[in-house]
């Protein structure tokens, strides 16, 4: 059998041993109480792996995502590199339209809550003034 090299660190590995403990010892203690108990068998599965993972400090799932995330990054840079462009000229006009669009509706929407919360201030200053119980609704507005 090949051993993987690993990729996670001690305080990772110890973590998923942990963790994988627990949720294996409440999978058990569920299964033990009622036997058809589906998810205390998904809980004791997922607890040895979690186990497992621990022990030998490697995670297939991180491996194969961190595999995944290397070629999707070598094949960008080739074609980052070798002058392909990956977007055409029409997907990147609809995206700056897109993108100008929304800054123009989000400055306007800004300024009126702005104005808004002004105005909520002002209100709660004159509430203030009226009494002590206005005073406790002004500081607690939950």
């Amino acid at each position: 059998m090949m051993m993987q090299q690993a990729n996670l660190s001690e305080k990772n590995a110890f973590c998923r041993f942990a963790m994988g403990t627990s949720l294996t010892a409440f999978g058990i203690a569920k299964v033990s109480r009622n036997p058809n108990c589906t998810k205390g068998r998904l809980m004791i599965a997922l607890g040895a792996m979690k186990m497992a993972e621990g022990l030998f400090k490697y995670c297939p799932t991180k491996a194969v995502l961190s595999s995944n995330m290397q070629n999707a990054m070598n094949t960008s840079m080739q074609s980052m590199f070798s002058g392909q462009n990956s977007m055409s000229t029409e997907q990147i006009d609809k995206l700056m339209k897109d993108f100008s669009s929304a800054i123009a509706g989000n400055s306007s929407g800004s300024q009126a809550t702005a104005s808004k919360q002004s105005d909520t201030s002002t209100s709660t200053q004159n509430s203030s003034n009226s009494s002590d119980s206005s005073t406790n609704k002004a500081q607690n507005p939950s």
